[in-house]
C-alpha cells in the first residue's frame, strides 16, 4: 500500500514538474540567475575561514561554459600548473593566460588533468604560459553557463567562448592590425606531452597524460587527454616551442617542459578569428571525429543558442520564485554546479578508455558512460536529486558504476581520472545504486 501511494505521488510529481518545466521553458530565461564567478574568491565567512586552508579557502569552482555533464569544461585560465588543489582560475589573479579545456572536478580539492589551453596574442610572438599572460578587467568579463567573454587588455583582444559536449569554439576579435597568433598547450607540469601542427588543414593536434593520485599515485593512468584544434583562417608561419625557444617551421615536439605549437599570420583592426578544439580521452582521431561530429563550421552563434537551450531546459526542471533576485542566483548558480559532473567519458561512437584499463579502449552501445564521481560527497543527496529530476542521465551514471566494477572485480569507492583511488572511506557506490 504504501509503495503504491509513493508511486502515484511521483506520478503526479513528475507530471506536475513537467508542466512546468514546458511552461517556464516559453516565458523564463533561467541562466539570467546563473553566476559562475560565485565561487572562485577568498571564503569570508566563519566556518570557511575557521576550517579552510590555502587555496581551499576558495570554494574551487571555474566559471566554466560547459554542457551539462560535458566531457570537457571551457574556462579562463589565471593558472597553469595542474597540481593537486589547485583550480584553473581565481577571481584574485589580474592575468588570464589562455582559455583552457577542463576536466577539474568542480568544487574539489584533486588534481586537473589532461587539459590543454588556447591563447591568442597579437604584436610580438610569446608562447610560454608564464610569460604571456594578459591583464584584464572583471568589469569586462560576462561569464554564463553558455557563453564567456572578456577583454585581453595587454593584447587588445576581445575573446569569446562557447561549448558542446566534447568540444569548445572560441572567437577572438583583434582590435589592431598587424602581427597575431594563436598558441596552443597541453597544461602539463611533468614535461610531458606531444604537439603536431598540420598546415594544410590549419590544424594542431595533441595530447596530455595523465597520471594518477591517491591509489597508484604518480603512475600513468593508462590514457591521455587528446586535442585537435582548427583554425578557420589560414596561417602564414608556423612551429612548436618549449618555453621560451621557438622551432620555426617544425612540425611537431613531445617530451619538453612548456611545450605548445602556434600559428601565426596577419590580421585587419576588427577582424574576428574563431578556432574550435575538439577533445578525447582515446586518440586524436577520436577528438578530431568529435570535432567533425559536434561542430562541423564554425558557426559561433549556433552553439551559443543550442548550449543556452539545453541548460535552459535542465535548469527549468525545478522552478523557484521570489522577490528577491539575490535568492534565485544562490539556487541556480548551485543548480549549475550539480550538474557539471560526474563528466562524459565516451566519444560520439561511443569509445572510452577502459576502466583502470592501461591503454585498453572499450565501446558503449547505447547511452553514456561516465567518469569523475566524486561519490564520497554525493551519494547523500546530489544523485537523489538525479533520481527525480534527471533519471535518464542517473541510469547512464548508475550503469558506468557497475561497468567498473564488472571489468575491474570491485565497484569503486572514489573513481576519478577513469582510475580506483580508494580515497576516503565507506561503499558510496552501492548506495547509489540502491537508491537509483
Amino acid at each position: 500500500m504504501i509503495k503504491r501511494i509513493f508511486l502515484l505521488f511521483l506520478v503526479q510529481f513528475v507530471h506536475y514538474r513537467t508542466c512546468i518545466s514546458q511552461n517556464s521553458q516559453r516565458i523564463k530565461d533561467f541562466t539570467q540567475f546563473v553566476n559562475p564567478i560565485i565561487g572562485t574568491a577568498p571564503t569570508s565567512t566563519i566556518s570557511g575561514l575557521k576550517h579552510g586552508d590555502g587555496t581551499e579557502q576558495n570554494a574551487m569552482v571555474q566559471p566554466s561554459v560547459t554542457m551539462p555533464f560535458a566531457m570537457t569544461n571551457w574556462t579562463p585560465q589565471t593558472t597553469n600548473t595542474e597540481k593537486k588543489c589547485v583550480s584553473s582560475y581565481y577571481y584574485r589573479d589580474s592575468l588570464i593566460t589562455g582559455f583552457r579545456g577542463s576536466h577539474w572536478l568542480s568544487g574539489s580539492c584533486t588534481q586537473e588533468y589532461g587539459s590543454v589551453a588556447i591563447m591568442p596574442v597579437s604584436g610580438q610572438l610569446v608562447c610560454n604560459p608564464l610569460k604571456r599572460g594578459s591583464l584584464y578587467s572583471h568589469t569586462s568579463e560576462q561569464s554564463t553557463p553558455y557563453y564567456y567573454k572578456v577583454e585581453l587588455e595587454t593584447y587588445h583582444i576581445t575573446a569569446e567562448m562557447t561549448a558542446t559536449t566534447r568540444c569548445g569554439i572560441l572567437c577572438f576579435t583583434f582590435k589592431k592590425e598587424g602581427d597575431a597568433h594563436i598558441v596552443i598547450n597541453p597544461n602539463n607540469d611533468k614535461g610531458e606531452g606531444f604537439v603536431q601542427v598540420i598546415p594544410e588543414k590549419k590544424e594542431i593536434v595533441g595530447y596530455n597524460p595523465i597520471r594518477r593520485i591517491y591509489q597508484g599515485w604518480g603512475k600513468p593512468a593508462g590514457f591521455s587527454g587528446y586535442f585537435a584544434m582548427r583554425m578557420e583562417k589560414s596561417a602564414d608561419s608556423y612551429g612548436v616551442f618549449s618555453g621560451d625557444h621557438f622551432y620555426h617551421g617544425k612540425l611537431q615536439l613531445n617530451n619538453q617542459q612548456n611545450l605548445g605549437a602556434f600559428l601565426s599570420f596577419r590580421v585587419k583592426k576588427g577582424e574576428q578569428v574563431r578556432v574550435k578544439v575538439g577533445t578525447s580521452f582515446v586518440s586524436i582521431s577520436q577528438a578530431q571525429k568529435n570535432l567533425d561530429a559536434e561542430i562541423p563550421d564554425f558557426d559561433f552563434d549556433s552553439i551559443q543558442r543550442d548550449l543556452k537551450s539545453r541548460w535552459n531546459e535542465i535548469l527549468s526542471k525545478i522552478e523557484v520564485e521570489s522577490n528577491q533576485p539575490d535568492e534565485l542566483v544562490k539556487f541556480y548558480t548551485a543548480m549549475f554546479h550539480s550538474f557539471q559532473q560526474p563528466r562524459t567519458y565516451n566519444d560520439v561512437d561511443g569509445q572510452y578508455p577502459r576502466f583502470d584499463g592501461n591503454d585498453r579502449t572499450d565501446t558503449i552501445c547505447n547511452g553514456n558512460y561516465y567518469g569523475d564521481y566524486s561519490a564520497w560527497d554525493t551519494f547523500r543527496a546530489l544523485h537523489p536529486l538525479y533520481n527525480l529530476i534527471a533519471p535518464e542521465y542517473n541510469t547512464d551514471m548508475v550503469r558506468s558504476l557497475l561497468t567498473m566494477g564488472k571489468v575491474r572485480g570491485w565497484l569503486p569507492i572514489f573513481p576519478q581520472w577513469n582510475s580506483y583511488t580508494s580515497a576516503m572511506i565507506g561503499d558510496h557506490t552501492i548506495s547509489i545504486i540502491a537508491e537509483a
